[in-house]
């Protein structure tokens, strides 16, 4: 069995662990709290249940996930829909159906980019890119693992992040590139370690052990194997457990200590048969048969080689192999048609936004040339009041002027004529002086010829007559 090989089939059963939520230990008072809820709390509830990790049977997780898809759709609730899918794509996985697997994950996909939830958008590129990792498509799958990167990047979640940085290292280790799957799985540990967590670290520890398998460096591989089944026992997480024991027996059998190896193998046979896990039942088979190889039981060896090749051909077929990728090309088109459509209607629909733009600056251009017009008009109106106003308080100056000097001469004639009057008035008044004194003369006159006479009228009153002239 080639390097390669060996450590495909000692890294897959890792690439399935942090699936959307829940974690060993919670499935019991999830299951008593079930029946406590209704509505959208139960579906929440069936998908924490569907996810809890790897504690309940394939089985289980599909009930679980199909009673949550069910209420899902009766409270229009694509959210939960969406993760339940993905609980599904696990669940099938785990049990070698791929094309099942891969169909739920595209799906899950496909509403998770309807309603543009970031988060379960990364969850489906690495459920998607680990699939098509299972299926030996490693640029397939560096492509998904790179694209969750860069969303969990965006989101900051220091979790997800290091479980990116996994992925793509499993996919650099499997392709030969072994220093960069080293420096991809140190920044996961790095993270890992800060942020406590166990299993994560058990991890790493387990894919640190594959890449020193494959470069030789014997001495690290079991170190880092013991590291990690020590925490997985301390966790008593049992699909963990099945798949560390799995590559320390794998460990002894590439050392030719198959005595060594047995107990573990046998250990990791009998959790695998015990979860359901078919992938895992199949490579424990093909290490049976290396082990007896090794033990020089070569009937017995025969016997499990045939076997593993029964597995095999039932569940990794060629032509499996290329339902999957049928499948991917499909979505692949889907997508990019939908794409197309959303692309047209967004021409489209900036089309008519210019159009409307183009009214609306036109409708504006006219509004400003009327007030303009208007503006022009009233300002050429207010010039020739102005030029008017000027004119007529010009005339009335002059009018005012003309009526000032006309007064100035009434005055001087008024005056003038006063002026003649008086020498008039002083010309009379004595003319008439000197005809009293002439009357007072000719009445002295006649008084002086009549001396000793009076005349006496009938009353005895003196009468003296006065000539006026008139």
């Amino acid at each position: 069995m080639s390097v390669k090989k060996r450590f495909i089939l000692s890294i897959i059963l890792l690439l399935f662990v942090f699936v959307f939520t829940a974690f060993a230990g919670e499935t019991d008072s999830l299951k008593v709290k079930l029946n406590s809820v209704s509505g959208k709390e139960k579906i929440e509830i069936l998908n924490k249940l569907a996810g809890t990790y790897w504690e309940l049977s394939p089985d289980n997780r599909i009930a679980y996930a199909e009673q949550a898809i069910k209420l899902s759709e009766k409270f229009h609730d694509k959210k939960s829909k969406a993760v339940a899918f993905g609980h599904l794509g696990v669940a099938y996985n785990n049990i070698g159906n791929i094309q099942k697997s891969m169909d739920y994950f595209i799906k899950s996909l496909d509403i998770m980019e309807q309603l543009n939830d970031k988060d379960g958008i990364a969850h489906s590129y690495v459920n998607i890119g680990q699939a098509n990792f299972y299926l030996d498509n490693f640029d397939e799958a560096l492509e998904y693992f790179q694209k969750a990167l860069n969303i969990r990047n965006e989101i900051g979640d220091k979790m997800d992040i290091s479980q990116s940085f996994i992925h793509l290292g499993n996919v650099k280790a499997i392709t030969e590139k072994y220093d960069e799957a080293l420096d991809y799985y140190f920044k996961a540990l790095k993270i890992k370690n800060k942020i406590n967590d166990k299993m994560g670290i058990s991890q790493i520890y387990n894919n640190l052990a594959n890449v020193y398998l494959a470069t030789g460096k014997i001495e690290k591989v079991l170190k880092y194997r013991l590291k990690s089944l020590e925490i997985v026992r301390e966790l008593d997480n049992k699909w963990e457990i099945s798949l560390t024991t799995y590559n320390i027996a794998e460990y002894y059998l590439k050392n030719k200590e198959p005595n060594k190896a047995y107990p573990y193998l046998v250990e990791s046979q009998k959790l695998a048969k015990k979860l359901e896990n078919k992938g895992l039942i199949r490579d424990n088979t093909n290490y049976f048969s290396w082990y007896y190889e090794l033990k020089n039981n070569y009937p017995k060896a025969l016997k499990y080689q045939k076997d593993y090749a029964k597995l095999t051909k039932e569940h990794f077929s060629e032509k499996l192999s290329e339902e999957i990728t049928e499948m991917q090309i499909k979505y692949k088109t889907e997508k990019k048609a939908k794409e197309n459509q959303t692309y047209k209607y967004r021409l489209e629909k900036a089309r008519a936004g210019r159009l409307r733009l183009i009214i609306g600056l036109l409708i504006i251009l006219l509004i400003a040339f009327i007030i303009y017009y208007r503006y022009r008009v009233k300002k050429k109106s207010a010039l020739l009041l102005e030029d008017l106003v000027e004119k007529r308080t010009y005339e009335l100056q002059k009018s005012i002027k003309a009526l000032k000097n006309t007064k100035k001469e009434l005055d001087k004639y008024q005056k003038h004529l006063e002026e003649l009057v008086k020498e008039r008035t002083k010309k009379l008044e004595k003319a008439q002086k000197q005809l009293i004194n002439k009357e007072k003369l000719a009445v002295m006159g006649q008084l002086s010829g009549s001396v000793g006479h009076e005349l006496l009228n009938p009353l005895g009153v003196i009468s003296n007559s006065v000539f006026y002239l008139n």
